[in-house]
């Protein structure tokens, strides 16, 4: 079980498009309205052998919700995702994970309920991590399988990983990094 506090800025405002290029949403959106709230998430592991483990977990259970800007409010609806991760060996891990349920986003109409597939060989006593996946939105039809890869890097006590993906439809990439020691 994990309490996490979660700051929000949300934002309310409209814009009429009647067509052509340049156009700026930022425009319209508004002030931000930053409030906070308390989640509480739940989760469970269990491991049947060496290379076999079945997770799942309930996030935001308590329904936080946020304050907008046009006096009324944004609530986190419950979110669950199971997953399993296979180590056909002691360097390779195979994951697939997916949304129990299906989750409502900001888009009137459509849903989320993401799949995710991946792999992840580590090389040299894990000092180095090559990953692939992939991930779907099983819940809207229109959705294109997005691929993504990344890496990793531990020394001692330093880690850098860095992840990457390509949405096909968006025509965009998406990427994160993180720097961490850990002790």
């Amino acid at each position: 079980m994990t309490g996490k506090l979660i700051q929000g800025a949300a934002y309310t405002g409209s814009a009429n498009i009647q067509g052509g290029s340049d156009i700026t949403f930022s425009d319209n959106l508004g002030k931000a309205k930053t409030s906070t709230a308390f989640g509480i998430d739940v989760g469970a592991m269990y491991r049947p052998s060496s290379w076999l483990r079945l997770g799942i977990v309930a996030k935001d259970i308590n329904k936080p919700s946020f304050d907008n800007s046009a006096g009324g409010q944004f609530k986190l609806d419950p979110q669950v995702r199971g997953g399993i991760a296979v180590n056909p060996w002691e360097t390779l891990t195979l994951t697939a994970d997916m949304d129990v349920i299906s989750n409502r986003t900001l888009t009137p109409g459509i849903k989320s309920q993401v799949l995710s597939v991946g792999a992840e060989q580590t090389i040299f006593s894990e000092m180095f991590s090559l990953r692939a996946s992939a991930f779907k939105n099983t819940a809207d039809a229109n959705s294109y399988i997005t691929p993504t890869a990344g890496f990793g890097l531990r020394l001692w006590a330093l880690r850098v990983d860095v992840g990457g993906g390509y949405d096909f439809r968006e025509r965009g990439a998406l990427a994160s990094g993180t720097v961490a020691m850990t002790f």
